[in-house]
């Protein structure tokens, strides 16, 4: 005989199979840590931080690369959660004013410290909440 006769045997076969419990599908909120939200604070925290061991006649210059290594001067970072950042500023080639919008995780930013040109202020990139 080739199979099975009955369902009685047929349920006795599904016995041996091992039990799996399935959870519920839920949604999940979104892990914090990984919102560009946190991402926007922490660059903040950590600007803020390197402005302070400035001296009187220095300021910070932060610039942002695309991937086609064209560098955007940048004067403000704000944000969308969960991944969005925008930075805004300047085309360091031409001074054209420019947005950047990236996922957080392809953002790369080089701060180098430079002298305040004569009679100018200090400049400091600006934070924006969306």
């Amino acid at each position: 005989m080739s199979g099975f006769s009955s369902d009685g045997d047929e349920m006795s076969f599904l016995r041996l199979l091992p039990r799996i419990s399935v959870p519920p599908i839920e949604p999940r909120g979104f892990d914090e840590s990984f919102l560009a939200e946190q991402f926007v604070d922490r660059l903040k925290t950590r600007l803020a931080e390197m402005q302070r061991d400035l001296a009187e006649h220095e300021q910070l210059d932060v610039a942002a690369f695309l991937p086609s290594g064209q560098a955007i001067s940048v004067e403000a970072v704000g944000y969308a959660n969960p991944a969005l950042v925008t930075l805004h500023g300047r085309e360091q080639g031409s001074g054209k004013a420019c947005t950047l919008l990236a996922h957080q995780s392809s953002i790369q930013v080089l701060v180098s410290i430079e002298p305040i040109p004569s009679g100018a202020q200090r400049k400091v990139v600006s934070f924006e909440a969306e």
